[in-house]
């Protein structure tokens, strides 16, 4: 299979030998692939089984444009158009409900994503989707689409696969649906259930707890539930109701705590009374992989997902309403030790081994829930043949998000005063909270969305297309921030209030069916994501804040303008197929975290930025058998201005937002008879590119300035598959990361200048076997 098409080669056209071509739901109608006028890359369940995917990652490393944070899953990038702060800038969705989360001022478990079991098809739409799928999705939306319950056909699905990771631990999965009519033609159902566990490949050797010593600690445990029942009341209304249900476990994240250069390997001075690496850093090139972190930082993230879906078709007329919602709750354990006490006491506290402590933790416990309702109604009209189809509804939603954040250091009064020569209750600072903790805050959000809809397709010549779709929505977001600890007074400090904005998102389009074959359009949209809230500034950055002249408060919506050209089409018999786009997109008002000298920091609308490039995804098969795919992607996302406050940037013009420039994955998959089975061998080949800057702290003026940092090895991959199929069962061995490269993707230190550097790689080589049922 070939990039991002998301393309199988048909089991039944022996003839033919024709590249099948998917149905997808863009447009919140059905439509073929290669006549939508969007750059979409979609992946059937068995394509995703060709590819070896089992989550958002692998679709990632496959997928030009689409990026996620390294260090995990919980921000997903389109286009580069990325921020760590205020809303996403990416929409998730399961089948019609959106699930990703705010990183709001105290949220840092960021989004969730499901894990890939018995999908219909996954869709990735690169670009600004704000008139369909609302606010968050500037800039596109990725949506994973369960399968619907037949009324009047059996199917059944299973995988299993045990694997084992070079200097690691073993790892499984095993899952099963089944899907058929209850009563024919009238109910049906479909049940999913799998579970996945992921072998660790990262030590845990803490510096000040010698009972923690673990080895491949870095596991991961997942499971996931679902259902759905088919209920057709008569010959024009369906029901659907359905419930999916997800828990995922890590029992030790390494969170950046891999260790990758420290002062006894680099010779840097160190105050003799403190202990620096004990260990040594990590050596992956020798399968040693070392998470020093203080303490075992677990975590969970479990979501329950019940969803009502109403259609009643009445000829070209189609009613649609969808009723979901979403509770989520994320508990984490995470280690603080070299951030806080460098704060509270300079950067020799860096190391977690302090003179006269047994124990000098700094740990913080966040915990979210986030719980959305939605609903939407929209009436669709027309069929493939008419001059005129269109599409206009109505939604709504709710969604609440309430943070908890404990951060704790027991030894913190202790240390002051070995530190300063005096108690913190001398000099008038805050006592810890419930003795334990320097801080702790709690965020409250509820936002409102209320919208109109509507999206038109009109023939203005026979294979001449003219779209036009507009959204507006009210929004509202009202907020409760309180805040205590040893930077606030004795009471806290409390920020609430609300924030109201009504935007207008537009979308033009015009596209031109050259041939039954060939499509080219042009199209414009906007993107849109809320505004949001900061949390109180301390009265230790009152000053700074002042001089500054920045103050807390609300901050404004951001908006993309996206300018897309693109092509798609099929030529020698569909023995070659391809899609390709350009695009342009300026983003304004973006939301910016600022960092202020008192370690808190803040969000404003600052610098505008333009990111423009390409994707290409090409499918050939030469000769029958013989599948070759290609999808390459290009993004260079860069700040327009520079932005200062006193003499210090916090953005400058050329500077990156962090993108991967260069996306190629490249596949050669071949079948062939052995003894009357269908035997096949895939290679796959995957290269995202290093960001080579401009970044922040290449910047001599700049407060992040660091000349020592250098650049990260480029995440590339090569994976190997061999399958045979036995009927209605195929057995699959494979080689993932295959020559096994495990350089520092990320690795940067804990602060501008720091002699300590932590850093992350690939998972080492995987060698496994899988088994596919499908019938």
């Amino acid at each position: 299979m070939a990039g991002a098409a998301a393309l199988a080669l048909s089991a039944s056209a022996a003839s033919a030998q024709e590249i099948e071509e998917l149905i997808v739901t863009a447009t919140k109608q059905s439509t073929k692939l290669l006549e939508t006028p969007i750059s979409i890359a979609a992946y059937s369940q068995e394509s995703l089984d060709q590819r070896g995917a089992r989550d958002m990652r692998d679709i990632v490393n496959q997928t030009p444009g689409l990026d996620i944070t390294r260090s995990g899953v919980s921000r997903v990038t389109i286009r580069g158009i990325d921020s760590t702060a205020g809303a996403a800038t990416s929409a998730i969705y399961i089948d019609e409900t959106s699930v990703q989360a705010r990183n709001s001022a105290l949220n840092y478990n960021g989004s969730t994503v499901p894990f890939i079991f018995d999908v219909d098809r996954v869709e990735v739409l690169r670009g600004p989707q704000g008139t369909l799928f609302g606010a968050s999705s500037q800039g596109g939306a990725i949506r994973f689409i369960t399968p619907a319950p037949s009324l009047n056909s059996r199917s059944y699905y299973g995988r299993a696969s045990v694997s084992s990771t070079k200097d690691g631990d073993m790892s499984y999965e095993i899952g099963a649906a089944a899907g058929g009519p209850i009563v024919e033609d009238r109910i049906g159902f479909r049940l999913s259930a799998y579970h996945r566990n992921e072998g660790g490949w990262i030590d845990h050797i803490s510096w000040q707890d010698p009972s923690l010593n673990e080895s491949d600690s870095n596991s991961v445990e997942t499971s996931v539930i679902r259902a759905a029942v088919s209920i057709k009341l008569n010959d024009s209304i369906l029901l659907t109701p359905s419930i999916y249900m997800q828990n995922a476990k890590y029992h030790d994240r390494d969170r950046g705590s891999m260790i990758t250069k420290c002062p006894a390997v680099l010779g840097s001075p160190v105050p003799s009374t403190l202990t620096p690496c004990p260990w040594g850093p990590s050596d992956p090139e020798n399968g040693e992989f070392n998470n020093y972190a203080s303490v075992v930082q677990n975590s969970s993230d479990h979501f329950i997902l019940p969803s009502l879906k109403a259609t009643a078709d009445w000829g070209d007329l189609t009613f649609t309403s969808v009723t979901s919602w979403l509770d989520r709750e994320v508990s984490d354990f995470n280690d603080a030790t070299y951030y806080n006490d460098r704060v509270s006491f300079g950067s020799a506290y860096l190391y977690p081994v302090t003179p006269g402590f047994a124990q000098s933790i700094n740990w913080q416990n966040p915990n979210i829930r986030q719980r959305s309702f939605t609903q939407e109604f929209r009436v669709s009209g027309g069929n493939p043949d008419s001059r005129l189809t269109w599409t206009a509804g109505a939604y709504y939603s709710r969604a609440s998000l309430t943070s908890d954040l404990p951060i704790n250091s027991p030894h913190y009064d202790a240390l002051y005063l070995q530190r300063y020569g005096r108690t913190p209750a001398s000099v008038g600072v805050t006592p810890l909270v419930d003795g334990i903790g320097r801080y702790y805050g709690q965020e409250w959000t509820v936002e409102k969305s209320l919208a109109a809809f509507a999206n038109i397709d009109f023939k203005v010549m026979e294979n001449l297309t003219l779209t036009l779709g507009g959204r507006k929505s009210v929004d509202k977001l009202d907020f409760d921030v309180f805040e205590r600890g040893v930077s606030y007074p004795a009471s806290g400090t409390q920020a609430s209030g609300s924030l109201e904005e009504t935007p207008f998102i537009p979308k033009i389009a015009l596209s031109w069916q050259a041939t039954p074959d060939a499509l080219v359009y042009a199209s414009f949209a906007k993107g849109y994501r809320t505004g949001g809230v900061n949390k109180a500034l301390p009265s230790t950055c009152a000053a700074e804040a002042a001089a500054l002249g920045i103050s807390p408060g609300v901050y404004n919506s951001d908006t993309t303008d996206s300018y897309e050209v693109g092509a798609k089409g099929r030529f020698f018999g569909g023995r070659f197929q391809y899609e390709a786009s350009a695009y342009r997109i300026k983003w304004n008002n973006i939301q910016q975290q600022l960092r202020l000298n008192c370690a808190f920091s803040l969000v404003a609308n600052t610098a505008s930025a333009t990111a423009e490039g390409f994707d290409l995804n090409l499918t050939a098969e030469p000769i029958n058998d013989l599948l070759l795919g290609a999808a390459i992607g290009y993004t260079d996302a860069t700040y327009d201005e520079t932005i200062q406050i006193g003499t210090a940037p916090i953005v400058v013009e050329g500077q990156t937002l962090g993108q991967t420039p260069w996306t190629v994955n490249l596949t050669a998959e071949y079948r062939f008879p052995i003894m009357d089975r269908e035997a096949f061998v895939r290679a796959q080949y995957n290269y995202k590119s290093v960001n080579k800057g401009l970044y922040l702290y290449e910047v001599p003026t700049a407060t992040t300035y660091d000349p020592t940092r250098t650049d990260p090895a480029a995440p590339s991959t090569l994976d190997l598959r061999a399958g045979l199929d036995f009927g209605e069962i195929t057995a699959i061995v494979y080689v993932e990361n295959a020559l096994n490269n495990v350089d520092y993707i990320a690795n940067a230190p804990y602060y501008a200048r720091a002699p300590l550097w932590t850093g992350s790689t690939l998972r080492p080589r995987t060698i496994g076997l899988q088994l596919i049922a499908r019938y």
